[in-house]
């Protein structure tokens, strides 16, 4: 998931082959489901019985108040795993997901996610690694909004996500010197950090002119980490 940093976590979460392998060891149910963009995986305000695992595209988690505001809570990509509401007795969520990309996932019955923790240690031992996550994502990012201003926390995400695009990329192709592509646009980034795309704008303005970003279409191009980390720790005074 994006914002913050995963560290080593994010290495040891399984490849589609390795959860199917977990998970038939387990002799449970599970689903592959190919998921259109846009397509919502019920409202937050109805139980969801299924946990699901990303294989590839990409599910923006939020949450929408009444009067309509939008806030984003994280996004899942490749990898990563949602709908741990079915650990609750009502199967509750609290936010709502939706595809924001053609999605390939693996859908996992409550029934089948509980007998596979109960049955298979390494199933549960990447659970658990991956719950920890989780809550040490959402934590980091309740200090980031308690301590850090709003032209700081842009280049603070911008450089988690490059780290992340970085770490991705190098897994797939560890030869290859890729661009970094961070592909959001500043309404995204402002639904993730909780603040106003002005906001965002004018701080991705200012890298931009600086030499360390470029703007494209619905998307952010990094040009230098280096210096993008350097902005980052002299703007949170480290």
């Amino acid at each position: 998931m994006f914002w913050p940093d995963k560290g080593d976590i994010a290495s040891e979460l399984p490849a589609k082959d390795e959860l199917v392998r977990m998970l038939e060891e387990a002799g449970v149910d599970y689903h592959v489901r190919h998921v259109p963009k846009g397509v919502l995986f019920g409202w937050g305000e109805e139980p969801h019985k299924s946990a699901h695992f990303v294989v590839e595209g990409m599910v923006e988690i939020y949450k929408l108040e009444r009067d309509g505001r939008k806030k984003t809570l994280y996004f899942c990509k490749k990898g990563d795993f949602f709908g741990f509401q079915i650990l609750s007795d009502a199967c509750m969520p609290i936010a709502t997901a939706s595809a924001c990309a053609d999605s390939e996932l693996i859908a996992i019955p409550k029934e089948s996610f509980f007998k596979a923790l109960h049955t298979c240690p390494d199933f549960a031992d990447m659970v658990v690694k991956y719950l920890y996550n989780l809550i040490s994502v959402l934590t980091n990012e309740s200090v980031s909004s308690a301590f850090y201003a709003t032209a700081q926390r842009v280049p603070m995400l911008l450089l988690s996500l490059g780290r992340d695009e970085l770490s991705a990329r190098a897994a797939a192709s560890p030869h290859t010197e890729p661009r970094i592509i961070v592909k959001y646009n500043n309404s995204d980034l402002a639904n993730i950090l909780g603040i106003s795309r002005n906001s965002v704008t004018s701080s991705i303005s200012r890298l931009q002119e600086q030499g360390i970003v470029a703007k494209r279409r619905n998307s952010i191009e990094i040009l230098d980490m280096d210096r993008l980390e350097k902005v980052t720790m002299l703007e949170s005074g480290e």
